[in-house]
């Protein structure tokens, strides 16, 4: 008859546990995409949160007492990746302005207000290729402190937002002249940094944990499968 030695025992018992707290943590930062702030207040999710910290929690104190410290640092990272995504889902904010680009538009239409900062629209343009296809997109704006240049995979980020070039839209003006409209997205996310804390320490621990269980001797002959 088969069974597990008690080195595999415990070998395939902290395999099980890692996958499972990876995968808790994985889940924790779905939470941080749009869509997901109404689920996360409710009592239910925010009952199994804290419910998922205290046992991290207390999985992490009873390893460092036991001296066990890369299992604590791998509890430590996935307690950070949950904190995280629960502070990117209760308080991130996020939306998108449209800013036309002409003189004809009316002021509310160049500009808005972003936590008490004027911010108005300078430019906008569309750089091209040979061809005439679109190459990139690029729109300064007009911020208390100078012009800032945002553009299409090149975001500009300040005072904890940052600001995405997504798209533009073109409408006829009044002499039949084409006029341009910048889309940006802007997005404040105060739990970022704990995630991507979270998920070094995680990627950090488990590395250590594959060389400590690597490094270690191999079983004896006495422990073989029966």
């Amino acid at each position: 008859m088969r069974y597990l030695t008690p080195w595999r025992s415990r070998l395939c018992f902290r395999t099980c546990a890692t996958l499972l707290l990876l995968g808790l943590s994985a889940l924790a930062i779905l939470f941080a995409f749009p869509g997901t702030h109404t689920f996360l207040k409710t009592p239910l999710t925010n009952g199994i949160l804290l419910l998922l910290l205290g046992v991290l929690l207390f999985t992490t104190g009873r390893a460092l007492i036991n001296r066990r410290w890369l299992s604590a640092l791998f509890h430590c990272g996935a307690g950070l990746v949950i904190i995280g995504g629960g502070i990117t889902a209760g308080y991130a904010k996020d939306g998108q302005v449209l800013l036309t680009d002409s003189t004809y538009a009316p002021p509310e239409y160049r500009q808005f207000l972003l936590e008490g900062e004027r911010i108005a629209l300078h430019s906008f343009d569309i750089l091209t290729y040979d061809n005439g296809m679109p190459k990139q997109y690029v729109s300064r704006l007009v911020f208390p402190d100078g012009v800032h240049e945002i553009s299409v995979n090149a975001p500009l980020r300040r005072k904890g937002w940052t600001f995405y070039q997504m798209s533009y839209q073109t409408q006829e003006g009044p002499y039949g002249e084409p006029i341009f409209s910048t889309v940006l997205t802007l997005r404040k996310d105060p739990g970022v940094g704990f995630t991507f804390c979270g998920y070094g320490t995680l990627v950090l621990a488990a590395i250590l944990l594959a060389i400590r269980e690597t490094c270690r001797l191999r079983p004896s002959a006495k422990e073989s499968i029966a």
